[in-house]
């Protein structure tokens, strides 16, 4: 099992308000990790399909972000 992070624009019922909404799970491929992010309670209240990232990926977008701030 690898660990997958997901990420995307959901309501969020305790706001009343769209935000941003990421959450990790553990899953063998991409496809395996939507399917159990889809089992959740939050899948239900996203607003469109979320991203969904190994953990490598994540952790490379993190270093690209905080090398432009």
């Amino acid at each position: 099992m690898k660990t997958f992070y997901i990420s995307g624009m959901a309501w969020i019922p305790s706001y009343r308000d769209f935000d941003c909404y990421d959450t990790t799970v553990q899953a063998t491929s991409k496809e395996h990790a939507l399917e159990v992010f889809s089992k959740t309670q939050m899948a239900k209240f996203m607003k469109y399909e979320p991203c969904v990232q190994t953990e490598e990926e994540w952790n490379s977008m993190c270093e690209r972000l905080s090398e432009m701030s």
